[in-house]
């Protein structure tokens, strides 16, 4: 009798539920004991609530689905047709070369009022669909855009602080063309190397078919209709690179033009010495080309890899930002040493020490043999090409031989 009050108890305690007065029993719960069916489930997996390897664990990567049912699931979801798609997105869908998940990507940022959205409707054709390509490859390409502009603006401009000194304010508008100057180039460097997605572009020669199925950059990944080798790969390198040229090569003109125009209005003698027009130019396209080139093609390859090895999104944002902010610091320090910039010694610590030296040098101050010693080299002279007069073209004991003779007449 006991046993039989005893078990009627545990059954109005556990809950039962669901007999709603037809006797059909749909389980209930399991009495309140915390003992009943989820701890069976998840003794093994601790509730499900940790994973192993924390923040640093591995991504497990999962291949891009191409499935037409997949495709037309995704536009369902989103409550789009295939005539809601642009001209080359719906010739890929047709094609059968876009995955479900570069769909999901465009769908969710082109679809809904964005600021990105926004953007590319205002560029022109060709701009707005070489940003919906590189959205395609990288979601976050957008938001590397517009991080890298500031980034570089303000980076220029702290750096500029510390050459000018208390000239600072009187050369505001040579600080703010050689900021937006630096942030455009590093711009352009940063669209013609991310990775992109195009479909079924082709042009009129045979030699432009070539150039379109090169890579960016020397690590993108193969996709369809675009299977990048080793060849293709070191190509697209020496391609960049000529490219990146010439985009400094017409950056630098303009630069140094406008530069030129606003120095000339200035009475007093600039803080830092302004490089002829044909050496900036010469400067900033060897700067893009060579060194700017060689960095962004490795960030793009830290990226890529970033994201494949952390399952953890913040990790590879935080990893992928430090690196970006350590470049842009590398390409400012060494930016001026490439265009041949050098600091006036009436501002600079560095240089104004060698005027407190003994007075046999003080009549010399305006010469230029004298600081050429102490000043920088510009990155030109890494290739070949001599800067300076003269005598920056005589050797080591040649001048030497020129600075006695100086001394001595002194």
């Amino acid at each position: 009798m006991d046993n039989i009050l005893l078990s009627k108890f545990q059954l109005a305690t556990g809950g039962g539920g669901g007999d709603i007065g037809k006797r059909i029993g749909h389980g209930g719960g399991d009495g309140g004991d915390d003992d009943g069916d989820d701890d069976d489930y998840f003794d093994d997996f601790d509730d499900g609530e940790e994973e192993e390897g924390g923040l640093f664990r591995r991504r497990i990567v999962v291949q891009e689905l191409f499935n037409r049912e997949f495709l037309e699931a995704v536009l369902q979801e989103w409550c789009k047709t295939m005539s809601n798609l642009p001209a080359g997105l719906r010739q890929a869908y047709e094609m059968g070369l876009v995955s479900s998940a570069q769909l999901v990507r465009y769908l969710s940022i082109f679809s809904r009022p964005t600021n990105t959205r926004s953007f590319s409707r205002a560029l022109p054709g060709w701009l707005s669909r070489g940003l919906v390509g590189r959205t395609l490859a990288d979601p976050s390409f957008p938001h590397k855009m517009a991080f890298e502009f500031m980034a570089t603006f303000f980076s220029s401009v702290w750096w500029e602080m510390n050459i000018r000194k208390e000239r600072f304010q009187q050369e505001w508008d040579l600080v703010v063309v050689n900021a937006l100057t630096a942030s455009c180039c590093n711009l352009m460097v940063l669209g013609l190397l991310a990775p992109c997605r195009s479909y079924g572009s082709t042009s009129r020669f045979d030699f432009q078919n070539t150039i379109e199925k090169l890579p960016n950059n020397i690590f993108e990944k193969s996709y369809p209709l675009r299977e990048f080798d080793l060849p293709k790969r070191i190509s697209a390198f020496f391609y960049k690179a000529a490219e990146l040229s010439l985009v400094g090569v017409v950056a630098g003109s303009v630069q140094g033009g406008v530069s030129k125009v606003l120095s000339s209005r200035k009475e007093r003698r600039l803080s830092v010495s302004i490089p002829s027009v044909s050496t900036n130019a010469l400067g900033y396209g060897a700067f893009l080309g060579l060194y700017a080139n060689l960095r962004y093609q490795l960030l793009c390859g830290l990226d890529q890899y970033m994201v494949k090895r952390f399952d953890v999104l913040g990790v590879a944002i935080f990893f992928s930002t430090a690196a970006r902010l350590m470049n842009i610091q590398i390409g400012e320090a060494s930016r001026r040493t490439w265009l041949g910039e050098e600091a006036d010694p009436q501002y600079s610590d560095r240089l104004l020490r060698a005027y407190k030296r003994p007075e046999v040098y003080a009549d010399q101050q305006d010469s230029r043999w004298f600081i050429s010693k102490d000043a920088m080299v510009s990155g030109l002279g890494l290739l070949g090409i001599r800067q300076g007069g003269s005598e920056a073209a005589l050797s080591k004991p040649r001048r030497k031989r020129v600075v006695r003779k100086k001394v001595a007449s002194g």
